[in-house]
């Protein structure tokens, strides 16, 4: 079984390079479409539906989903399909409710709901409680993201002398990913980030396409995919298929299940991207395409790590220097069944997953600093206010300042030992006592202006005394959300019984709650400039991807996977050239 992972050649180091080259150079392209701060943060409210739903469905997920996900799926089967197309049913919710809400909201910064339906005060103290955390999970996500890629890529035991400091190959592959991230955020804004979203969605796809057929056909041992489909129901171990682990902990589904709906449904980067597109149709349009998306891939994603248990019974003796070898069951395949130069799209699409949430992360958190703090504190001290340009210098300049704090934090996890275990303990103390008010606030508007602070704060604090005072330690995740979203829960509703009497307050909540009743409907015009040049570039780019991937196929390899990696290919140049084509079509270029 060794002698079929290959390592990585310099094909493969080729296309990570070229990859991350696009991502910056698309970056530095898209600086032209950022005319106001209105387009750097919100696309100017003009992207297209499907554009906006495909950044919203990779922002969603990390290389978590190809490396811990597959672990879990690996040692406990079926079950995984539960937790892990679970954000299906987070983006229904979207779609029949919140999508509608956040559109109506009608907000030039996600927070800037909690300054409509609550108070000022309740934004700078979200701000100042949320952005830690933030800053903080970006910084895991590039440090989970760069053990792995800098394994595979064989710089786990690399160093850099710069004659100040000496580097781990880790160190400098996090500050490369880190420095990557910023040039394209910091230039292209909103704008820039959805639309390499788009391109790291088709290098996902690509790459699942490739693996799923592959891991099955590898387990027929040459008698075909449907025979390795058989093979994997006899032989995996049992109650592979029963959902036993459900069974088992039924509390931890409901909790993770419950933190779907609220990640899905109230987190600022999903009202960000229900603001960015035109219309509630279009935003329900959005959740429509994320729901499905978010059942089918994960499926195909789940599969292959299936059929690596049977495939590869022995992980342990594969990867012995992994605290949990199952992690590697994704990667490994890719290591066997994928000819050189693909394996590094395999590695691109690592990349991907995790580099959508972390820009997403940078560009949203730099639209609350500048517009719910900068703004705000000007006007609070009476200075005038910042013109288009000085807020968009502003909101590169706090894009580049986050993105700098999450590679510190990435540095800082890697030499810290514990505080990734402790940092995911973190989100389950904030997330659902923090995040409940907004769910509710959006359809239960007779609260005082000091409900969600309160209702917040109370949550917040019995969550810490479950980790202090009692001991959960068996359920500790269950117990924080359950206590974070009841307690957060009930304290909003109480305080319905105490009538705001702030006139201001009062009339600003009035017309808030009249916002939420009124259809977000599209304006009457023609095609956008930035929209018609979105078709362009990812034409552009989508047909560069097919060019690369059809040269790839002079790579020897297995006859399924040369046909597979023509296909995709072929099918990449086509999509790409029909994208210029309507581009030329409509604007007569």
């Amino acid at each position: 079984m060794l002698d079929s992972i290959k390592q990585l050649n310099y094909l493969d180091y080729i296309v990570v390079v070229l990859y991350m080259l696009m991502l910056s150079g698309v970056g530095i392209y898209l600086t032209k479409f950022n005319k106001t701060v209105d387009d750097f943060f919100k696309g100017g409210g003009k992207t297209p539906w499907w554009i906006a739903g495909l950044s919203t469905f990779v922002s969603g997920f990390t290389a978590f989903m190809f490396v811990a996900a597959a672990g879990h799926t690996y040692k406990n089967g079926l079950s995984a399909i539960l937790l892990f197309t679970s954000a299906c049913w987070g983006y229904a919710l979207g779609y029949f409710i919140y999508a509608i809400k956040w559109r109506r909201a009608r907000l030039s910064s996600p927070m800037e709901f909690l300054t409509k339906r609550f108070s000022q005060a309740t934004t700078y103290w979200y701000t100042l409680l949320s952005i830690p955390p933030a800053i903080l999970g970006m910084g895991l996500g590039i440090y989970t993201l760069c053990i792995f890629l800098s394994t595979a890529l064989g710089l786990g035991n690399w160093q850099l002398n710069t004659g100040l400091v000496t580097l781990s190959g880790l160190e400098v592959t996090m500050l490369v990913t880190g420095v990557v991230l910023l040039i394209y955020n910091s230039a292209g804004g909103l704008w820039g980030v959805m639309i390499t979203d788009v391109m790291q969605f088709l290098v996902i796809i690509i790459m699942t396409l490739m693996i799923f057929p592959l891991a099955f056909m590898a387990l027929g041992n040459g008698e075909g995919f449907v025979a390795g489909v058989q093979r994997l129901l006899t032989e995996a171990p049992e109650g592979y298929f029963n959902l036993a682990d459900l069974a088992r902990r039924p509390g931890f589904y409901l909790a993770y299940l419950v933190n779907i709906f609220i990640g899905y449904n109230a987190a600022w980067f999903i009202g960000q991207r229900y603001e960015s597109v035109p219309s509630e149709r279009d935003a329900r349009k959005m959740a429509l395409l994320c729901s499905a998306l978010s059942f089918l891939l994960p499926l195909l994603w789940i599969a292959p790590a299936m059929a690596a248990r049977v495939l590869l019974p022995s992980m342990k003796e594969l990867w012995p220097q992994l605290a949990e070898p199952a992690e590697a069951s994704f990667v490994t395949l890719s290591l066997m069944l994928l000819p050189n130069g693909m394996i590094g799209v395999t590695m691109s699409a690592l990349l991907a997953a995790t580099t959508s949430a972390v820009d997403t992360g940078l560009n949203y958190l730099a639209s609350i600093l500048v517009r719910d703090v900068y703004l705000r504190l000007k006007k609070n001290f009476s200075q005038p206010e910042p013109s288009q340009n000085q807020q968009l210098r502003m909101g590169r300049v706090i894009v580049l300042v986050l993105g700098a704090l999450a590679i510190a934090s990435a540095l800082i996890v890697q030499r810290a030992k514990g505080v990734f275990e402790f940092a995911l303990m973190y989100y389950s103390w904030f997330t659902p006592s923090m995040l409940t008010p907004v769910m509710l606030g959006f359809i239960y508007t007779k609260t005082p202006s000091w409900s969600a602070i309160a209702s917040a704060l109370t949550g917040l604090l019995l969550v810490l005394a479950c980790n202090v005072v009692f001991d959960f330690s068996s359920h500790q995740y269950e117990a924080n959300i359950f206590v974070g979203v009841f307690a957060s829960a009930l304290i909003f509703f109480l305080s319905s019984f105490w009538r705001e009497r702030d006139p201001q307050a009062i009339t600003r909540i009035k017309d808030f709650a009249q916002q939420l009743q009124t259809p977000a409907l599209a304006t009457e015009r023609g095609w956008d400039p930035n929209t018609m040049q979105s078709y362009k570039v990812i034409g552009v780019l989508t047909a560069a991807v097919g060019i690369v991937l059809i040269l790839l196929t002079s790579v020897p390899a297995s006859s399924a996977a040369l046909w597979l990696n023509a296909i995709a290919g072929f099918s990449s140049l086509a999509v790409g050239l029909l994208m210029v084509w309507f581009f030329k079509r409509k604007t007569g270029e």
